[in-house]
């Protein structure tokens, strides 16, 4: 058959009619750089938020379903999704709304956002599903069971009753730890006395009686009920109690409602450190199982309690800040534990403040938001006199009423004895011996910040950064806290080979062994980074603490927050002076929340607590009011300041950093983005280097903004970032948008 031109121009106007009516699919493919592609699905239906799989240059790589809309523009240019992985969505809407709020404001692509919200094994195409594991059951009436077993087999009679007393199929891993092994299993299957089956295994939660929850005392109770009137909306409530107020009761109380409710609860905390005796609290409080999630986990367990939030087999989630893109579908409730902490924000990757993305959520999810802290942040401060939070106040300690007593200790023209003057020593022993504990906080480990020859002044440096190596000298060895670099501590100067190199200042090691030869019959604990790298080494050192093992304490601000000792009557500050010489402007913030927060581990129960801070400025204006009229009056000082300063939480600010092996280089760059922004009605200071200007080899430099507009901030900043996609400059040189700063290196 012959076509004649027109005819096949006609046909292939029906061809492209077709294509143009098709669907495509927006597909956010991970670490690629982009927010997503675009896809079309020939016979194929993916819904959004599932996995799909699709040929991306010359490889297939797992993206996700972000959107999809009818075209009106040419396909047949478009590739086609190979494969769908997920029949439903594995992304929620609200957790995708999340996604795209944080990419959009943090100022990074999707395809960085969107891999945070899955476990590693989705990210590489496994299926979603939850282990399984054997479960056993009496499969008879007991007595009928017992006359099939022999009276000597006395561990299989034993199991018979046990699994009698029990309403539902029991885990292996639990009858294990009862006692039973998988021979009498055996036996009493082989019997068919009991029965086997495969389910999904949950939590185990420990077989303790629960705790009865405490009496409210008035405080409590307003803000109990305060919260819980508003649990069917949005709402932001800032508690703030001063250190042993009982905020984790009222948390305790309203979470109980939320679960009366059959809804979910999200508690996030800033460290590791603190999952393990709020996990305890919540256990011994509730029936219902818990899930954990922080960094410590293994994949495989990160995944299933993925898993089982998103299934809703648990109502609770505890994690740090990761835990914040955990599905939970009925979510009811999120507590933010400690909200001041800095490692709340992310500093590596994506930029993200996980307090501020949690508010989101709630807005997102209309559900009531806590924010608790003894020394919140200044912007939640802010927030609460802007009328945006509720404040709830706990200024009463639970089982406590005896005040603090501070006092400073002038270092000036002072003998010290590795960082510790003969006033301090004695105030130590008085403690000791009235059986008390000590806790000396110095928030620098290792052994000695700096190695210096005697002779020369020649110090030991990290030759990948601009900075001094740290001594270790337990390891023998000299290590940056900032690359990481590990070598041998040198025998001998290497400027003029003398062999006097002496450790100068002190660190959490040096204190130690001090502490430890000065009072010989009290056993020392040290509690730091490198004291706890063993799994439950920080669970151990706890463990003592808390039996009177230990009397005296050395740590870093590892033990700042969450910790209860009773025993605890006496706190040491050394080396406060370094947040009064801090350039960063949030120094001083940071330095009055650590030492509130340190100084409440003080005065538990019955004793009365005592602090004493070594400083070189005892006259400090701030410090003073600090310990004199309290956090409030201090942090109300530091808002003044910062208005004055047009520093937040009264401006915004942003910081380009940029990084490469070629100083030059990394200057052009900035310099080249800093032209794109001086039309722009906001601030932009630099290009200058950084705190720390070389690190790992790489020189490091930065620009920082400010605007009175967080809208027009993160206008610019979009700008830049769309313009900067499109150029060359950034070869050779790695940069990063950090929105919300909480510092300044």
């Amino acid at each position: 058959m012959t076509i004649s031109a027109d005819t096949s121009s006609e046909l292939i106007h029906d061809e492209r009619s077709q294509e143009l009516g098709k669907t495509v699919y927006q597909v956010c493919i991970p670490h690629t750089h982009r927010d997503c592609f675009d896809y079309v699905a020939d016979g194929l239906n993916p819904c959004t938020g599932a996995r799909v799989w699709v040929p991306f240059r010359k490889q297939t790589r797992l993206g996700v379903i972000i959107g999809a809309s009818n075209s009106a523009q040419d396909v047949t240019c478009l590739k086609s999704i190979s494969e769908v992985i997920d029949k439903y969505s594995l992304i929620d809407t609200d957790m995708l709304a999340l996604c795209l709020w944080i990419a959009n404001y943090y100022q990074s692509p999707l395809s960085e956002v969107l891999p945070l919200a899955l476990p590693k094994k989705y990210r590489l195409g496994e299926l979603c599903q939850l282990p399984m594991g054997d479960f056993y059951q009496l499969a008879l009436p007991v007595e009928e069971a017992k006359k099939r077993i022999p009276a000597r087999a006395r561990k299989q009679l034993e199991l018979i009753e046990f699994l009698n007393s029990q309403n539902e199929p029991v885990a292996k891993q639990r009858l294990t730890a009862q006692g039973f092994n998988s021979t009498q299993l055996c036996n009493l299957l082989a019997t068919e006395v009991i029965s086997l089956s495969q389910q999904i295994k949950l939590p185990e939660k420990e077989e303790t009686a629960l705790s009865p929850p405490l009496a409210l005392n008035p405080e409590q109770a307003v803000a109990v009920a305060a919260i819980t009137d508003a649990l069917h909306q949005y709402q932001c409530f800032l508690l703030q109690g001063v250190t042993g107020s009982g905020k984790t009761e009222v948390y305790l109380h309203v979470i109980a409602k939320i679960l009366e409710q059959q809804k979910q609860v999200l508690v996030l905390v800033p460290e590791i450190g603190l999952t393990p005796q709020l996990v305890s609290r919540f256990t011994a409080r509730f029936k219902q199982p818990i899930a954990v999630i922080h960094s410590s986990l293994n994949e495989t367990e990160r995944q299933v309690a993925w898993q089982l939030a998103k299934e809703g087999k648990v109502q609770m989630v505890i994690g740090t800040r990761a835990a914040l893109f955990t599905p939970m579908p009925n979510l009811g409730l999120i507590v933010i534990d400690e909200e001041h902490d800095a490692s709340l924000k992310q500093m590596e990757g994506v930029r993200y403040s996980a307090r501020d993305a949690a508010l989101m959520r709630a807005h997102l999810a209309n559900i009531p938001i806590i924010l608790g802290s003894a020394t919140p942040s200044l912007e939640s401060m802010h927030n609460v006199k802007q009328k945006k939070y509720t404040l709830l106040r706990l200024n009463h300690k639970a089982l406590s009423t005896t005040p603090l007593h501070y006092q400073l200790v002038d270092l000036r023209s002072q003998t010290l004895q590795h960082g510790l003057t003969t006033t301090t020593l004695h105030v130590i022993k008085e403690h000791l011996h009235k059986k008390n504990q000590v806790l000396v906080f110095i928030n620098r480990r290792g052994f000695a910040p700096v190695v210096l020859c005697h002779q020369c002044g020649w110090m030991a440096d990290c030759r990948a950064c601009d900075s001094h190596l740290t001594l270790h000298k337990q390891l023998g060895q000299m290590i940056c806290h900032h690359c990481g670099l590990t070598q041998k501590k040198p025998e001998r100067c290497r400027s003029c080979q003398s062999m006097e190199l002496i450790p100068v200042g002190a660190g959490t090691q040096r204190i130690h062994e001090f502490l430890s030869s000065y009072f010989p019959s009290t056993e020392v604990v040290r509690i730091d980074r490198d004291a706890v790298r063993k799994k439950n080494s920080l669970n151990e050192h706890l463990h003592k603490i808390h039996q009177g093992e230990a009397q005296l304490i050395v740590g870093t601000q590892m033990l700042a927050k969450g910790h209860h000792f009773p025993r605890l009557s006496l706190v040491v500050i050394l080396d406060a002076d370094a947040g009064l010489y801090n350039q960063d402007f949030r120094a001083l913030e940071h330095l009055g929340q650590l030492l509130m927060q340190v100084s409440g581990r003080a005065g538990r129960a019955e004793q009365a607590g005592q602090v004493l801070i070594q400083t070189h400025e005892p006259n400090h204006p701030l410090l003073n009011l600090l310990i004199q009229q309290g956090y409030d009056s201090f942090a109300d000082a530091l808002l003044m300041t910062r208005q004055h300063a047009q520093l937040p939480p009264f401006h915004y600010l942003a910081i380009i950093r940029a990084q490469g092996k070629v100083a030059g280089s990394v200057l052009n760059f900035l310099h080249a983005a800093k032209e794109q922004m001086l039309e722009h009605a906001i601030t932009v200071m630099g290009p200058a280097p950084a705190p720390l200007p070389r690190k790992a080899n790489q020189y490091r430099m930065q620009l920082l903004l400010k605007s009175s507009s967080r809208r027009n901030l993160k206008n610019v900043l979009t700008q830049l970032r769309q313009w900067l996609a499109g150029n060359k400059l950034s070869n050779g040189v790695r940069w990063n948008v950090d929105v919300d700063p909480m510092d300044l290196s």
